[in-house]
């Protein structure tokens, strides 16, 4: 990127982005905690934690691909 300073701000804001995530993922596996009930580890609501489930894979997705990013974006591209 030829403007340093977008690219700065723009590796800033990713940065905010993959934070959000990580307390993203963090919310999740709080919900699954929840989810599961104490006895032998049976699901509460298999509907909801497949839902959780999904989403989870989903934020690991995004978190990949932010990283990726990153790494891009500390290397100049």
């Amino acid at each position: 990127m030829k403007n340093p300073r977008t690219r700065d701000e723009i590796l800033k804001q990713t940065k905010k982005i993959e934070e959000n995530n990580y307390n993203n993922s963090e919310y999740l596996n709080s919900i699954n905690m929840m989810l599961v009930s104490n006895d032998l580890g049976i699901n509460k609501n298999e509907y909801l934690s497949g839902k959780f489930e999904n989403l989870n894979d989903k934020i690991k997705d995004i978190n990949l691909l932010i990283e990726e990013l990153l790494i891009d974006l500390g290397r100049g591209n």
